[in-house]
């Protein structure tokens, strides 16, 4: 005997289950239908009308031209007009500009807060499809209305107002600034003004050497003025202490000459340089000396021409003498000229370094002073640009626009949501899965299903023995290979149908029929 598929069988009994109980399927479907249809035709239309908006920065700077420096400085501001768009005071004037609807009560304030919310949940702004803010300057404003002229009516009137708060927005925020820089150019002056005071002061102390100072901070070398005339001072000094040397050397020769004056007969020309009578003195002498010295070699020293020879040297001599005191009273002269030069030198060598040191001193603090003036006026200037750029934004914050409008506000060719025909179906599919999951909840299904006709009697918690008896039989084997295995019922519906026939397996005594048991039994395990 071939046995009976199981899923089969759970077919037959889900099909059995589903006619036996139809109308606790029945009942939930059409009731759900009911209310859909209801529903769908009740239900007012939601139309959505999308404006396409195009955002640029602030036109900060002719190379920029408005554009955006960064992907974060765009998604921030796009954020800005996200949050702005959805703000209770932009819904609310872009009510009070569209007016109160014909459903309105006159005593009534409007808008009310449940129409300012109302509105909120219809409004949203986003990057268009694809893209993320951030990414593209682009962006699409949609508001539902329950008409088309509605929605877009309210697209329009939320773009307005985006626009009049935003202006007010970004007026606030460069009045902010404005105030800020104009506190922080206030400090950074009066920082100034202390700074260059505390410089004039400096700068009178050092009085005519200021220049001087002022060069050798900007060289940064040493070598300004001071420092070349400290220079030359020393080497005229170096001149004059030779002179000195070479004055001296002279006025030793020039008194040992007065006493013989044939002792200049050895001194070099270059002494004579500052007497030259008595260098043509020394020449002639020399020359009256040779003259005698020829004439007695030729003639007797009593011949008058060796006589005249030898007195015009004594004449000479004499000459020389006289000079030389005249000489020697010139170079004393000269020597104390040249004496009073290096004093007078030496002094200035030490008043030029006296005011190199002072000015040394003084460098390091100048030149503090100096950056400080310099740095003071730098963030001065800057500060005034950043306020000149604050009061032109100001002025063109209620003028100009970031937010241009592309084309008209553009509405669907159907309304938002779920058709009429949708929502049926759905309370249709709806209804009918509600009514199925009861059928499943409250008839057996499978082939237990024989164990009784209710729940309880499947699941084994009714009230009467038999019930009891059929959970015992299915925690062990249900169905023995011997008579004896099999349990007394007191309901025929209860008893599992062993044979074709319907035979009472307690009355079976014969072979054959035992052996059509064991195989329906095994067939059922």
């Amino acid at each position: 005997m071939t046995a009976p598929n199981p899923s089969q069988q759970t077919v037959m009994s889900l099909l059995k289950a589903f006619r036996t109980h139809a109308w606790l399927w029945i009942i939930p479907t059409l009731a759900m239908t009911g209310v859909a249809m209801l529903y769908a035709v009740t239900k007012s239309t939601t139309w959505q009308a999308s404006q396409a908006l195009v955002i640029r920065d602030e036109a900060r700077g002719v190379s920029r031209q408005g554009r955006f420096d960064s992907t974060e400085s765009m998604r921030a501001f796009q954020e800005t007009v996200v949050e702005v768009a959805k703000s209770s005071v932009v819904v609310s004037e872009a009510l009070k500009q569209l007016g109160p609807p014909k459903t309105h009560l006159g005593g009534k304030k409007f808008p009310t807060d449940a129409d300012v919310q109302s509105l909120q949940e219809s409004i949203s702004v986003g990057a268009p499809k694809g893209s993320e803010l951030g990414t593209t300057e682009v962006l699409y404003l949609s508001v539902k209305g329950k008409t088309p002229e509605d929605a877009i009516a309210r697209a329009n009137a939320i773009c307005d107002q985006l626009e009049t708060h935003l202006g007010e927005l970004r007026n606030a925020r460069a009045g902010s600034v404005t105030s800020e820089l104009e506190e922080t150019l206030k400090l950074a002056a009066a920082d100034l003004q202390k700074s260059t005071e505390a410089l004039t002061v400096m700068e009178r102390e050092v009085g005519r050497d200021l220049a001087k100072l002022r060069a050798l901070n900007q060289s940064g070398s040493g070598d300004g003025n001071l420092r070349t005339a400290l220079n030359q001072v020393k080497s005229e000094i170096r001149q004059r202490q030779s002179e000195v040397e070479s004055h001296q050397e002279l006025m030793k020769v020039l008194v040992a000459a007065e006493q013989n004056p044939n002792e200049l007969l050895g001194m070099p020309s270059s002494m004579f340089a500052a007497q030259p009578a008595l260098k043509r003195l020394k020449d002639g002498l020399v020359d009256a000396q040779l003259r005698t010295s020829d004439l007695q070699g030729k003639m007797s020293p009593e011949h008058p021409l060796v006589l005249a020879a030898v007195q015009g040297e004594e004449a000479v001599r004499q000459s020389l003498r006289s000079e030389l005191a005249s000489a020697h009273s010139s170079c004393d002269t000269d020597l104390q000229v040249t004496l009073r030069q290096i004093k007078s030198l030496t002094k200035q060598q030490d008043d030029l370094q006296t005011r190199l040191g002072r000015l040394a001193g003084l460098r390091a603090e100048y030149a503090v002073l100096v950056n400080d003036v310099e740095q003071r006026s730098n963030i001065v200037q800057r500060a005034k640009q950043d306020l000149a750029t604050a009061k032109a934004t100001q002025s063109s914050a209620q003028a100009t626009s970031l937010i241009t409008r592309f084309q008209n506000p553009q509405v669907g060719d159907s309304p938002v949501g779920p058709g009429r025909a949708t929502i049926v179906g759905i309370g249709l599919v709806g209804g009918f899965m509600t009514g199925a999951g009861l059928v499943f909840l409250m008839a057996p299904i499978g082939p237990n299903a024989r164990a009784g006709r209710r729940l309880t009697d499947y699941l084994g918690i009714g009230r009467r023995a038999t019930d009891q008896q059929a959970k015992a039989t299915r925690g062990e084997a249900k169905i023995g290979r011997r008579s004896e295995d099999q349990t007394r019922t007191r309901r025929a519906a209860d008893v599992p149908p062993y044979g074709r026939r319907g035979e009472d397996p307690l009355e079976i005594t014969t072979e054959p029929h035992r052996q059509r048991l064991e195989d329906d039994g095994r067939a059922e395990s």
